[in-house]
């Protein structure tokens, strides 16, 4: 990626709509793709397959960081207290809730308090 992106809650707050209509029509893609993949139904599914990669593009191109495709788990890359961090959603949940240090991964994510100071570009 030639550009670094970096998310304040606002800003991750704002593609949220957009992102999950993406991963909607991914997940429905990938339940079509492996349908036509156990017909033999190879043409539909390298039709799925480029759509699937180009949707895929379209968010990183965002800068969204999609950790597990199966699980869905996103990250936004954002600066809080001055550490490089990421604002994490999981699809089950209604907003961007947590976040996590760079190097603590899922395991150290944290609710948001309101007390960090998020790199703001407001």
């Amino acid at each position: 990626m030639a550009k670094d992106f970096f998310f304040d809650l606002e800003s991750a707050k704002e593609v949220l709509p957009w992102l999950k209509e993406k991963i909607a029509r991914l997940e429905e893609l990938g339940i079509r793709g492996r349908k036509a993949m156990e017909e033999y139904d190879i043409d539909s599914a390298d039709t799925f397959t480029v759509e699937i990669q180009e949707i895929l593009g379209q968010i990183h191109g965002k800068g969204i960081i999609l950790r597990d495709l199966s699980e869905i788990l996103v990250d936004f890359p954002a600066v809080i207290n001055n550490m490089p961090s990421y604002l994490c959603w999981l699809p089950e949940e209604e907003g961007i809730e947590y976040w996590h240090y760079a190097d603590e991964g899922f395991a150290g994510r944290k609710r948001i308090s309101g007390n960090e100071r998020i790199l703001s570009y407001l």
